[in-house]
C-alpha cells in the first residue's frame, strides 16, 4: 500500500513553481518505507506525472540513457541498479528505482535537476512539431500509428498537417500537465469521438459560434483540467488555414490567428498570451499511453 504522506513528501521536493529556471542542485534520494509495494508506488506517481520511461529493468538498460531520457537519475548510484522508472516533471527528473545496497534490495525515489531542453534556442526552419519536441525534450516512444485516413473519413474533412505531425510525434498525453491533446483512436481522448459527442448533444457549447460539422463550426482538438476548450474554427477549404479559438469560461472566447502548432509553441513560451505554462522554465510532455 502506498503511503500518501510519502508521496506528498516526494512532491515537496519537486520544483514546479512558475518563474525563472532554478539553479542546479544535487540529487535528492529518498528511501521508500518498508512494506510499500514498488509497482503501486510507480502507479501512484504515474497518476500524477504520466507514464514513465523504463530506463533499466532487471539490471539491463532498456532505453538509451542520456540527458533527454533521465541520465541525471542514474548518475548518483554506485550501487547496482535493478530498475529505474523516469518522468520529466518541469524543472526536475523524477525516478523510482530498485537498487542493491550491501547485498540487500532497497526501493528509492530520486529527484534530480533537469536542464531546460531548449536552452540553445529553436531553429528557425524547424516545423512546429520539432520546436515542441525541442521545447519539451521529448524522445518519441514506439506506438501504433494513427489511422489518419479512417479518422478523416469519419469526420468528413481533412485535418491540419501540423496537428497530424504533432499527434504522430507525441501521441496521447499532456503538455506541462496543462493541455491534453486529443488523438484519433485514443480511449477517452479520441478526437473523432469527441467531435461526434459534441455534435450530438451540446447545442449551446460553442455559442455564439456554430458547431462542427456546420459551416465554420468549431472542432475541439485539446482540453484542460482548468475547463478550457481548445478548438479550430473550420471553414477554410485548406485545413492548414484553420485558426485556433480558446474558451476561457462559458461564454468568453479568445481567437488566435494561427494554426495549433504555432499556438502550442506560443502557449509554452509567450508570456504575452497569459497562460501559466509560459512562465515554466523547463517544459515537458507527460505520456498517458
Amino acid at each position: 500500500m502506498v503511503e500518501p504522506a510519502f508521496v506528498n513528501t516526494v512532491w515537496q521536493h519537486l520544483r514546479h513553481a512558475l518563474g525563472p529556471a532554478p539553479a542546479p542542485r544535487p540529487p535528492v534520494i529518498l528511501d521508500v518505507p518498508e512494506g510499500m509495494d514498488f509497482q503501486e508506488l510507480v502507479d501512484e506517481v504515474s497518476g500524477r506525472a504520466g507514464s514513465p520511461r523504463t530506463l533499466i529493468d532487471d539490471g539491463r538498460r532498456v532505453e538509451p540513457v542520456n540527458t533527454r531520457t533521465g541520465q541525471p537519475l542514474v548518475e548518483p548510484f554506485s550501487e547496482e541498479l535493478l530498475e529505474m522508472r523516469a518522468w520529466p516533471y518541469w524543472n526536475d527528473w523524477l525516478g523510482c528505482a530498485r537498487v542493491v545496497r550491501a547485498g540487500r534490495e532497497q526501493a528509492v525515489v530520486v529527484v534530480a535537476h533537469r536542464a531546460d531542453p531548449a536552452a540553445e534556442g529553436l531553429p528557425e526552419g524547424a516545423s512546429w512539431a520539432e520546436k515542441l519536441r525541442l521545447l519539451t525534450g521529448w524522445e518519441p516512444l514506439p506506438r501504433t500509428p494513427v489511422d489518419w485516413q479512417a479518422a478523416e473519413q469519419a469526420l468528413g474533412t481533412r485535418l491540419p498537417g501540423d496537428y497530424k505531425e504533432i499527434a504522430d510525434l507525441f501521441g496521447y498525453g499532456s503538455f506541462d500537465t496543462y493541455l491534453e491533446l486529443l488523438v484519433p483512436g485514443v480511449r477517452g481522448l479520441d478526437l473523432v469521438q469527441w467531435a461526434t459527442s459534441d455534435a450530438a448533444y451540446v447545442d449551446d457549447l460553442w455559442r455564439p459560434h456554430a458547431r462542427f460539422p456546420e459551416p465554420e463550426g468549431l472542432l475541439r482538438w485539446g482540453s484542460s483540467e482548468q475547463e478550457l476548450d481548445f478548438v479550430w474554427q473550420t471553414g477554410a477549404p485548406d485545413p492548414d488555414e484553420w485558426t485556433v479559438l480558446v474558451r476561457t469560461d462559458f461564454d468568453t472566447w479568445e481567437r488566435y490567428d494561427c494554426g495549433m502548432g504555432e499556438f502550442l509553441v506560443r502557449l509554452l513560451t509567450d508570456v504575452a498570451l497569459g497562460y501559466p505554462t509560459s512562465r515554466i522554465a523547463a517544459h515537458c510532455f507527460a505520456d498517458y499511453a
